[in-house]
This record gives structure tokens, C-alpha cells and sequence, in this order.
């Protein structure tokens, strides 16, 4: 099936290893030596020495101990594997073992996906990670996306999406006739109508390109993207709104797992879904250090003011409604995750 988002595997992928090489990164985390292993789980990140990279190497460390050495997981950051669309499409064809992207990606094959990046769903990041956590709603999103070959293997809340326009965004009127780009969900191309911006799914090797050569005015991505990226070589503010949360969904190719031995295939989904109690840290350490890096390069983080605020949420509050109207499946999801977002202190 094809995604919605814009999928270029050859020219994102080239793209991504140029970039990889030229930032140092030329093949997979280093494997520790040993006896070959029997199997092998290339595990692909969209960026490098973040929250994810970390959940990945984790993940690495718990799969070859408990294998016993048997699976040697290869971590491949900075999208070496090709872009977010084209390794979704490995994960399913099993060409690609492992995946972690934000869930907004996962979208063009499953729009429910994208319901966790509906705009204030959540109080803010550290509810929407004891929301996620909850028995019934983590294992609703493990078998999601079973039936499309992907098996799910945790989730997080890893950053708040904030806005970077080359003209920086003081207040809502600066939005207007912006191109922005967005990951290829409905929720985000509502967002931006409700504010005046025109909205341009897209990769983010693509994305970085389209910035250097102004094909888009800007975006709305998490700290990492701005900061290991070196972007305030294009604007050194950004907007924060806490609107929209980026949650990294984690996935593992029902077709590879299929191949295992049963023991093994335990191995690989339990132990992929223990580090993520413990990612939630991670993630909390990793904005902070991020955020800190941006600010002493000369970065500022912008707000709106409170009246500017309240019109945000106004105009934002019916967008799940809105494009969840007439779709069952995808109306049934939101409601799912709302109930469970007001009930969790």
C-alpha cells in the first residue's frame, strides 16, 4: 500500500548517507565482537545522539544479552536506511527489521496513527506519557498495525513540536501564506488551514534541503531536528506552543519476527518493550541538554502571549473532530485516546 507522505527512497536515501558520512556516521553502531551471530536486526533512526538513539541502543543491549549473542542488532541513525516513508515500506516487506519515527509517519498506512499528534490531546508531555503508558492503550497500539506487517514495540512522548520559520512567529497572524512542511497527516494539514499556513508533506532529508534553498518557509519539528541538524543557520527562534506532541513510535517487522525461532522472537519483542518505562527519562534529559545547546548557540524559544494563547486553543480544539467526522475507525481511536487522556491524573 502506498503512503501519503512524500516518498523518494532514492533521492531521500542518497541523501541521508551523504549527510551520514559527512557528519562522521558511515555504517551502524558498532557491533561488539564475538561469535557471529545467527541473525541480524538493523534497527534505522531518523537522527543520531538524541532520546530514540538512545532507546535504540538500549534496545540493542537487552536483545543481544538475553539472545545470548545469537541476534546482533545494527543501529543505523540519520536515516542511513532511507527516508521515514521508504523504511516503514522495509519494515513491512521485512527488508528492515526495526524502526523508530514519530507515529505521524506510520500514518500514511494507518491514519489512526496520527490521532496522537492531534493537537492538545494531552495536558502536556509528561501526561501523555502516563497516558500512552496505560495497559490497555499500549497494548492497543502494539497490534495496531499488525495486519500491515508491523508489530509495535513501545512508545514515548519524546518532544513538543516547535515552530522554526525563517521569519520567526511572534504571534498567530504570523503564520499567514507560510509554507510549512509537515509529516502528512490530516491533523497537521487542519492545524495549519485554521491559521493561514499552506501545508507541504515531506521527508526530512527533503525537508532540510527545502530549507537551505527556501522552497518552504519552515516547520514544526522536536529540539533534536533543530539542534543535531545545525539549523539556526536558518533561524535562530522558535515557537513553542505545546500544542502537538511528537511521540516516537518504535515497530519491528512482523515478516523478520515470523522467521525466528519462538524464543527468539520473545526475546526481540519483550525486551524491545522493557526499555520504554525507562525511556520516559531519557527523553526528559535529552530536552533539557537540547534545549540548552540551542540557547548557547545563540537560540531563543518564543511564546505566545496568554490572549494569543486562548485563541490558539479555540481554533485548535475541534480539529479532531473535524477531520474525524464520517471515518468510524479513525473517530473510534480519538475517542479511545481522549477518554483515556482525561482520565489519567
Amino acid at each position: 500500500m502506498k503512503t501519503r507522505m512524500t516518498s523518494n527512497r532514492g533521492r531521500g536515501g542518497a541523501f541521508a548517507l551523504l549527510l551520514a558520512l559527512a557528519l562522521g556516521v558511515a555504517g551502524p553502531d558498532a557491533a561488539k565482537p564475538g561469535q557471529a551471530a545467527e541473525f541480524t536486526l538493523k534497527f534505522g533512526i531518523s537522527s543520531a545522539e538524541d532520546a530514540e538513539h538512545n532507546i535504540a541502543r538500549m534496545i540493542k543491549d537487552g536483545v543481544e544479552a538475553k539472545s545470548k549473542g545469537r541476534i546482533e542488532v545494527q543501529i543505523y541513525p540519520r536515516g542511513q536506511l532511507g527516508s521515514q516513508s521508504a523504511t516503514i515500506q522495509g519494515i513491512q516487506t521485512g527488508t528492515v527489521e526495526g524502526f523508530m519515527t514519530p507515529a505521524d509517519f506510520y500514518a500514511g498506512i494507518d491514519p489512526r496513527m496520527g490521532v496522537l499528534s492531534f493537537p492538545f490531546l494531552f495536558k502536556d508531555r509528561a501526561h501523555a506519557n502516563r497516558t500512552l503508558s496505560e495497559p490497555a492503550i499500549a497494548q492497543k497500539l502494539a497490534a495496531l498495525l499488525e495486519s500491515k506487517g508491523i508489530i509495535g514495540c513501545g512508545q514515548v512522548a519524546t518532544a513538543d513540536v516547535r515552530y522554526m520559520t525563517r521569519n520567526p512567529i511572534h504571534r498567530i497572524a504570523d503564520f499567514e501564506g507560510k509554507k510549512l512542511r509537515i509529516n502528512g497527516t490530516d491533523a497537521e494539514k487542519e492545524r495549519f488551514r485554521r491559521v493561514g499556513a499552506t501545508s507541504i508533506p515531506m521527508n526530512l532529508a527533503d525537508m532540510l534541503t527545502a530549507l537551505q534553498n527556501k522552497t518552504i518557509d519552515g516547520s514544526g519539528s522536536g529540539m533534536t531536528i533543530w539542534v543535531n541538524f545545525n539549523l539556526e543557520t536558518v533561524s535562530k527562534e522558535l515557537l513553542q506552543i505545546e500544542d502537538t506532541l511528537i511521540v516516537a513510535y518504535c515497530a519491528l517487522s512482523k515478516r523478520w519476527l515470523d522467521t525466528l525461532p519462538g524464543d527468539l522472537r520473545d526475546v526481540v519483542t519483550t525486551e524491545s518493550r522493557a526499555v520504554f518505562p525507562r525511556a520516559v527519562k531519557i527523553t526528559d534529559d535529552f530536552t533539557a541538554s537540547l534545549t540548552k545547546k540551542w540557547e548557547d548557540r545563540g537560540g531563543r524559544i518564543n511564546r505566545l502571549s496568554d490572549a494569543e494563547m486562548k485563541v490558539i486553543r479555540d481554533k485548535f480544539a475541534t480539529v479532531g473532530t473535524t477531520i474525524t467526522e464520517g471515518k468510524p475507525e479513525l473517530r473510534a481511536m480519538y475517542n479511545e485516546l481522549r477518554a483515556a487522556s482525561e482520565r489519567t491524573p
